[in-house]
């Protein structure tokens, strides 16, 4: 028994110190796994994470996606995006840093970009410029005391069509601001100021040709801003004026002109806008009761506009050429048709308005049929199906009424494409579309827009010139023609995309011109690429002189609309 007890001890032991050595990382293989050393628990897994990096549009400076070890930091790259600077990244709505910054995720995430424009803010720059532009027309030009406006700044007498855009300017700029703004006060007095002036146009009596004033049983020349809620009601504006007083001039149809009158109408019904005094939408509707009543063409096909009241009468070749002159032979032209079309639709909404009562609403089922065949005639007729671009006007053939055949009717167009002809043409576009949707038409309102991508299109393409100096669009001498372009592209900017890169045009040589083609009297070039070099008529009595007040009052209410349309 002792022997065995002795055996079972000694292999007791030995067993005991087996488990010792191997406990202790006995044998050559664990030696070497762990260098030598001995430890009592196994080494913890290393935990990752991925960091992904969204550049919304910019480059990323460096790799799209990174791993981190836990608990570790790194810095986030740096990005870079045409016209934008770089904010920050975010998780989500959390900001995780900026370039170059230290961030330390705890988990798997994605980093998001945000950018902030590096450009100029477009509305405020040209709000302060078309403001700043504004004061300096008033000073160089206005006369607070005659309530008459020069027609450049050494003197002259605007006709009503140059005078009239200086309303224009005035309104663009009100609709930049509210009544809170520091320059309402002075824009709406000088408004008020205009509006008295642009009475010394305003018709009180027609002489006709054979000596007897103009009468029409059923229609009657209104006192200033007064409607009786029909089309019988007229105003009419004289293209002299008369310096005595207002509403006082009497003048013979060779004096009026269908197109001056639809631009002092457009005006009185922004002054309704701006001012809220139903007075001014009255005076913009007696006016486009005159326009309809006597200048409207209504021959099936040919339902434009006349330009001048006396020549509508008139059947005239040119003396001595053979040619034919719209003073004196009649014609349908686009600067009084396109217009008109505009305004009737303007003029149909503002009717509609619920504190009028309804006064209106058989005068405006009238407009809006009008608008509408003075649109086709301006697409079917004035188009010109090659460019896209509206042509000047078309000469009746003396008995056209009878005619039945339209080659018969017009005795000759003309091809000359001026950008304020296609400028209204798409505005008013913009105007049919909208009340065609509005109305529920919804396949009336494909065609109108259908149309108005293409018009769009055409014109830039025809009055947009990149031959001047590169990586600048320049747009003729003329900025009032150019300026209803302008407004036309605005206006459709809300249901044509491309519109936006056509403004992008413009603006662009607009700041060009400020920045580079502004004088020392701080007006600016009437051609905003060209310069000053475009003109060589500098006459105080000139509309060809580019400080006249018809193309610099033009210039401002560019810079007004461009301020309303990037707000």
């Amino acid at each position: 028994m002792r022997k065995f007890a002795k055996v079972l001890a000694a292999t007791f032991s030995f067993v005991f110190l087996c488990s010792v050595f191997v406990s202790c990382g006995g044998g050559t293989d664990s030696s070497s796994d762990s260098g030598g050393e001995s430890t009592s628990q196994a080494t913890p897994e290393e935990v990752y994470y991925t960091v992904t990096y969204d550049a919304d549009g910019g480059s990323l400076d460096g790799e799209a996606s990174v791993q981190v070890e836990k608990g570790k930091s790194i810095t986030l790259p740096s990005a870079e995006k045409q016209d934008f600077k770089l904010s920050g990244w975010y998780d989500g709505e959390t900001l995780a840093g900026g370039a170059g910054e230290s961030y330390t995720p705890s988990g798997d995430v994605t980093l998001k970009a945000h950018w902030e424009s590096a450009l100029p803010d477009y509305a405020v720059v040209n709000e302060a410029r078309a403001i700043e532009y504004g004061k300096l027309i008033k000073e160089l030009y206005w006369n607070s005391e005659t309530k008459l406006s020069n027609l450049t700044p050494g003197g002259g007498v605007p006709f009503c069509w140059p005078f009239t855009e200086q309303l224009s300017m005035v309104n663009g700029i009100l609709l930049t601001m509210d009544e809170t703004h520091e320059d309402y006060e002075f824009f709406s007095n000088y408004l008020v100021e205009l509006i008295e002036g642009i009475r010394h146009y305003r018709v009180k009596t027609v002489n006709m040709s054979d000596g007897e004033s103009w009468e029409n049983p059923d229609y009657f020349i209104a006192e200033f801003g007064e409607n009786d809620g029909s089309a019988n009601s007229y105003a009419i504006y004289n293209s002299g004026r008369n310096d005595g007083a207002v509403d006082s001039v009497s003048t013979g149809p060779d004096g009026i002109f269908f197109d001056d009158n639809v631009w002092v109408a457009k005006e009185f019904y922004y002054a309704y806008i701006n001012l809220g005094d139903v007075k001014y939408l009255n005076e913009s509707i007696n006016i486009l009761n005159w326009i309809v009543g006597e200048g409207y063409e209504e021959t099936k096909g040919l339902n434009g506009i006349y330009w001048k009241w006396a020549a509508k009468f008139k059947f005239e070749d040119k003396a001595g050429g053979g040619g034919l002159d719209d003073n004196n032979h009649a014609s349908l032209n686009a600067c009084s048709s396109a217009p008109t079309a505009m305004m009737l639709v303007k003029l149909y909404n503002a009717m509609g308005d619920e504190s009028l009562n309804g006064k209106f609403e058989t005068l405006r089922t009238d407009y809006l049929a009008k608008a509408q065949n003075i649109y086709e005639f301006c697409y079917s007729v004035l188009r010109n199906p090659e460019s896209g671009c509206l042509r000047d006007k078309i000469f009746l053939r003396e008995g056209f009424e009878s005619m039945t055949d339209q080659n018969q009717q017009i005795q000759l167009v003309d091809q000359q494409e001026l950008a304020y002809n296609t400028g209204t043409f798409m505005t008013a576009g913009a105007e049919l579309y909208n009340q065609a949707v509005a109305a529920g038409k919804d396949a009336v309102a494909e065609v109108y827009l259908g149309r108005n991508e293409q018009v769009a299109e055409d014109a830039d393409r025809k009055f947009a010139n990149t031959q001047v100096v590169e990586g600048q669009y320049s747009y003729g001498n003329h900025s009032w023609f150019t300026s209803f372009l302008l407004e036309g592209f605005i206006d459709l900017s809300d249901t044509v995309p491309a519109c936006a890169e056509y403004i992008e045009h413009m603006r662009s040589s607009l700041d060009y011109a400020w920045n580079n083609n502004r004088a020392e009297d701080k007006l600016v070039s009437p051609a905003w690429i060209e310069g000053w070099d475009s003109f060589s008529d500098n006459g105080v009595n000139s509309e060809g002189n580019p400080r006249q007040i018809l193309l610099q009052s033009a210039n401002a209410h560019c810079y007004a609309m461009l301020a309303r349309y990037y707000a």
